[in-house]
């Protein structure tokens, strides 16, 4: 299972087990040519501990995302035995989704030019999700509702959350710092106080996480009234407020 976030590289290995006298391999892998680029492949420390190697420049298709890899061993000598690593492939990821990192058409060969039988195993690749959002906003003449979520992937977050008020200048209301698991959410609670009865826009705001690409749901913004008289709703000061 690998991840990593949109914009980022990362590193897979194809690993060998419990082989006996490898002298040269083959494989094919393909993904999902619209989430991942390959970037790069370098031969790995297996078949090095035999010897001198021939590591053919793997072919690359980004296109149709698929590559050919092939390395053996040089000479009149016997092949290597045991598990370690044949290969190193490094991807980039373009935009956010997940994919079978299929492995197919694999060959090992032995130092008798005999094909050797294996086994092999998949890999999996899905994108690493960064994000956290104000899902609603309520607010009233006293206090301001905020409720935000971790809409990530993989990391618990902690992040700051603030509020504020829209007269004719921007006032803070206030800041809490709420600490959420994948999935999780949390309403917090601001206490305020409108400096006058009037139009005021409310303004919740939720800090970046690092490597979060969706910041658009970050914010949320509504419209309260505060008017004068005592009859109906929450008064303070002799305002109310009322949504709209």
């Amino acid at each position: 299972m690998s991840m990593a976030g949109v914009g980022q590289n990362f590193t897979i290995n194809i690993n060998i087990s419990g082989v006996v006298d490898l002298y040269g391999w083959e494989f094919k892998l393909r993904w999902n040519s619209t989430l991942l680029d390959a970037v790069n492949v370098v031969e790995g420390s297996f078949l090095k501990q035999g010897g001198n190697t021939l590591f053919i420049t793997p072919t690359i298709n980004n296109t149709e995302g698929y590559m050919i890899v092939d390395c053996t061993l040089l000479g009149d000598i016997p092949g290597v035995s045991g598990n370690g690593t044949l290969a190193t492939v490094e991807f980039h990821v373009k935009t956010v989704g997940e994919c079978t990192l299929d492995l197919y058409d694999t060959i090992l060969v032995s130092s008798a030019e005999q094909p050797i039988p294996h086994t092999a195993i998949d890999g999996y690749y899905y994108t690493l999700v960064r994000d956290v959002a104000v899902i609603n906003l309520v607010a009233s003449a006293t206090t301001v509702n905020v409720t935000v979520e971790n809409q990530g992937n993989q990391y618990t977050e902690t992040f700051n959350v603030s509020t504020y008020y829209t007269l004719l200048t921007d006032p803070l209301i206030g800041t809490q710092t709420v600490t959420l698991e994948p999935g999780a959410n949390a309403t917090l609670v601001f206490t305020w106080t409108p400096p006058t009865c009037g139009r005021y826009e409310i303004h919740a705001e939720a800090s970046i996480v690092p490597g979060e690409v969706d910041t658009t749901d970050n914010v949320r913004t509504l419209i309260i009234y505060i008017s004068g008289g005592s009859s109906g709703g929450s008064s303070v000061g002799g305002c109310r407020g009322m949504l709209q």
